[in-house]
């Protein structure tokens, strides 16, 4: 099996694959254009290539979806990280954000939440890319909560407001190599579950890290009276399982 054939099928306009024929491209109701057949090749690969080298998996874990160009600039791209039914839960499901040409691309950032890099992006092609600002707006802001080392390693808490102006946010925890590269992320609680002027206070979330006993946990705090919501997970060079998901 060539590593083009983990290309899943999505809804949008047929291309001939390495192993027959996909359907993939641009979700309908959007307005970003479906990719060519060398396209889609140039970004499974990139897609592979950056999975295999910062986040410890390899494309047999995987199928590549909702890949698309942006319409406003068709330097940028985007592709859907879906883990397949063996490593549903130990790997997330996860957008990437490319910049390239024809079969040269290169993975720009991704994650579960991927705001890190995403002011080099232009907002245009952002909600070009991600209409209604889901996984990442360009108008939304972004807090680390609580950081904790361990090794080569650290685990990072993060809350993402829905809008500049909203009380609303989403936490997510992530590992990473301390160079700064992202090994994985996942959201802990509710999309928007989370009180923006409660988690940013100092206090509002610890995180803690032994990579040599391969446990991490994350606490945040509910809201300004109540007690924190704890969150345990068993991690490692591959990533985070979670241990309970309360």
């Amino acid at each position: 099996m060539t590593i083009r054939t983990r290309i899943a099928a999505t809804c949008a306009v047929a291309v001939t694959a390495a192993a027959g024929v996909a359907i993939i491209g641009a979700s309908s109701g959007t307005a970003v254009m479906a990719a060519n057949q060398t396209q889609i090749n140039g970004i499974v690969d990139a897609v592979n290539y950056w999975t295999s080298q910062t986040q410890g998996y390899t494309y047999s874990a995987y199928t590549v979806q909702n890949i698309a160009i942006s319409s406003v600039n068709q330097a940028y791209a985007r592709a859907q990280i879906q883990p397949t039914a063996k490593y549903t839960g130990l790997i997330p499901a996860q957008w990437t954000v490319l910049t390239g040409t024809g079969p040269n691309w290169t993975v720009i950032d991704g994650g579960v939440n991927f705001c890190d890099n995403v002011g080099s992006i232009p907002a245009a092609v952002v909600n070009d890319l991600f209409p209604g600002g889901a996984p990442c707006a360009s108008t939304s802001t972004k807090k680390t909560l609580a950081s904790s080392p361990s090794g080569l390693y650290r685990l990072v808490v993060t809350a993402q407001r829905r809008n500049k102006t909203s009380n609303q946010a989403s936490v997510f925890v992530s590992l990473q190599q301390t160079n700064g590269v992202k090994v994985t992320e996942r959201r802990v609680g509710p999309v928007n579950g989370w009180q923006w002027a409660v988690v940013t206070k100092p206090g509002s979330a610890y995180a803690t890290l032994n990579m040599t006993n391969q446990w991490g946990s994350v606490q945040v705090l509910r809201n300004a009276t109540a007690l924190y919501n704890v969150y345990g997970f068993r991690a490692s060079a591959f990533g985070l399982t979670p241990t309970n998901l309360n």
